[in-house]
């Protein structure tokens, strides 16, 4: 039986966004602040979810996985954590004044109808200069 990739695609990327809005209805619930969502900057850096709470800006990287063939934390890469510290750099820097801040990973693992949600706080921290 052939899979189809485009309509595997379509479905993975559905799913993605679905746990964003899973993500980010979690952290409403939970009190923060949702300040953006897909955050850009150009085409090579994306932050899922930038919140406050607390006076603490907190971006936020989602994964999503259907099975638990791979925790989804171990997804975000040394690549995708350099990008997501350079883009909270940037986006600070545009603020009128200095914040605390750290880097969490949301995960939804499951399906729409039955996920269970993983919050990550300060899963990992910019490295030193």
């Amino acid at each position: 039986m052939m899979i189809d990739k485009k309509k595997q695609g379509a479905a993975n990327r559905e799913w993605g966004k679905m746990a964003e809005d899973i993500a980010a209805e979690y952290l409403l619930t939970n009190g923060y602040i949702i300040r953006e969502r897909n955050w850009r900057i150009g085409n090579k850096i994306e932050i899922d979810i930038i919140a406050e709470k607390d006076g603490i800006i907190v971006f936020v990287e989602v994964k999503a996985r259907k099975g638990d063939f791979q925790s989804p934390e171990e997804t975000v890469d040394s690549p995708k954590r350099k990008k997501m510290i350079q883009g909270g750099d940037i986006y600070l820097r545009g603020l009128p004044h200095l914040f605390p801040y750290r880097l969490d990973i949301i995960t939804v693992t499951g399906t729409p109808e039955s996920h269970e949600i993983k919050h990550l706080e300060d899963a990992f921290l910019p490295p030193l200069k």
